[in-house]
């Protein structure tokens, strides 16, 4: 009631917990903590809600009394799981509520009561919930199989216990949303995204040396909340050093010191080497061709560029081919764009296993494709490029179970190194657009070679 009522006074608050010594005496840990320990320390219940202020005192009396009251029902290791995990996303909620800016105590009340639904069921069903529970130590994995043989998730039912006992909706609504990313990009939506996480790094303290819950946490954190694998590191260490602190002011033992500190090494490592992967991963994608999966023009174009240059300096030979695929604006027509489309993978596919290592091979636009040959001279990349396009004459590129049909190729080369003076890459790329010119010009399925090089 005095948490509902805005004319809720100091005065009020000291008085209601004074009646209780057990909360009272939580009361003062905590105003004594370095969660809220300002100048001088509170020797009783007054001067600690003086020190806390009203809000803070509040938040802070309903988390211990609405959890100790079901508390005291429940018994067995998930009542022992929830406090832990509930203790250490609460400190998760402290500290990201600092980084967003977001209201400390109502986070970190949200955070310690997010999963007192558990507590609920547990109540509920006695030994039937601890014995369901007891074998899954994954939190989601928990939420799933509790909606499957109850009905309803600890989430739906800490949701209504919440609003039963008059909680203000924002922080009902965080206990429900707490198991998934809200949609809206909103104050609210942080709020909830920051209690969403906080579950996750409360999963990777209770599970030293899981990289499953570090690689978790670190998808939730990116995803929801847009931080980097060197701020989750961060926010970890700050848990770290506040976590002895929530361990005694709750009475619960999460893990000790040494064993904090080896984790959060191990966390950020194994953090940064999984943003390092993804960071590979997306360059990948960034320079592949989203048909065929070979190189795209952008990445090809860098490394000509490189490649001109290298050889250069060293005075090796580079050569450089354009390849067309004849008539294929017929077979598009005849067969249409997705036949077209299959036919050009299987094309590509054919090419690239012919290739050496260190050539390239690119898609250029189209049914044009493009293909690097470093340290090749002409006539060995004209050795090439006939052997690939007679190997794509013979190939069948299957239509439909029943049917395929014939492609053939024309290929332009051009290389750099063999005529003295200095190559650009446009000078290269004009090049081989004439001899490729050229081989359509002789009757396509050919190969030709630049005779020479326009600076315009």
């Amino acid at each position: 009631e005095l948490a509902n009522d805005p004319a809720t006074n100091l005065m009020q608050i000291a008085d209601c917990v004074a009646c209780d010594p057990a909360l009272a005496t939580k009361i003062l840990k905590a105003a004594n903590s370095p969660l809220y320990t300002r100048r001088r320390s509170a020797t009783n219940v007054r001067q600690a809600v003086n020190l806390m202020g009203t809000h803070a005192a509040t938040s802070i009396a309903l988390s211990f009394s609405l959890a100790r009251n079901l508390s005291d029902a429940a018994t067995g290791g998930n009542a022992t799981r929830y406090w832990k995990r509930s203790v250490c996303a609460a400190l998760a909620c402290r500290v990201l509520a600092e980084r967003f800016e977001l209201d400390r105590d109502d986070l970190f009340l949200v955070g310690l009561l997010q999963d007192i639904g558990i507590l609920a069921l547990n109540t509920a069903f006695g030994e039937r919930y601890a014995r369901f529970a007891e074998p899954i130590t994954d939190h989601d994995e928990l939420l799933r199989a509790e909606r499957a043989e109850f009905g309803s998730g600890h989430d739906e039912v800490g949701y209504w216990l919440l609003k039963r006992w008059n909680l203000p909706d924002h922080i009902a609504l965080a206990c429900l949303t707490s198991h998934g990313q809200p949609q809206a990009r909103d104050r609210q939506a942080l709020f909830d995204s920051c209690v969403a996480v906080s579950g996750y790094f409360a999963d990777v303290f209770l599970n030293p040396g899981d990289s499953v819950s570090t690689l978790k946490l670190g998808h939730a954190a990116l995803q929801w909340l847009r931080l980097e694998p060197a701020a989750v590191a961060a926010v970890m260490d700050e848990m770290r050093a506040g976590l002895q602190e929530m361990q005694d002011l709750f009475d619960v033992s999460v893990i000790d010191a040494h064993q904090a500190d080896a984790l959060v090494a191990e966390a950020r490592e194994l953090l940064l080497v999984a943003n390092l992967g993804q960071m590979r991963d997306l360059d990948q994608r960034t320079q592949r061709d989203g048909l065929t999966g070979i190189y795209n023009r952008t990445h090809f174009e860098r490394v000509l560029r490189e490649e001109l240059d290298a050889a250069a300096r060293h005075g090796w030979p580079l050569s450089l081919a354009l390849i067309d695929v004849d008539h294929f604006k017929h077979v598009n027509d005849a067969h249409g764009h997705a036949a077209g489309d299959s036919a050009l993978i299987s094309l590509t596919r054919v090419i690239s296993a012919q290739l050496r290592n260190g050539d390239l091979f690119a898609r250029y636009g189209g049914e044009e494709f493009i293909l690097l040959l470093p340290g090749t001279p002409a006539d060995t990349a004209s050795a090439v490029l006939t052997r690939i396009k007679d190997t794509v004459a013979k190939f069948d590129y299957p239509l439909s179970d029943a049917e395929s049909l014939k492609l053939t190729i024309s290929a332009g080369i051009a290389t750099a190194g063999d005529t003295g003076g200095t190559i650009t890459a446009d000078m290269l790329l004009r090049a081989a657009d004439a001899a490729l010119y050229a081989a359509k010009h002789k009757g396509r399925n050919q190969v030709a070679a630049a005779t020479e090089f326009s600076a315009r």
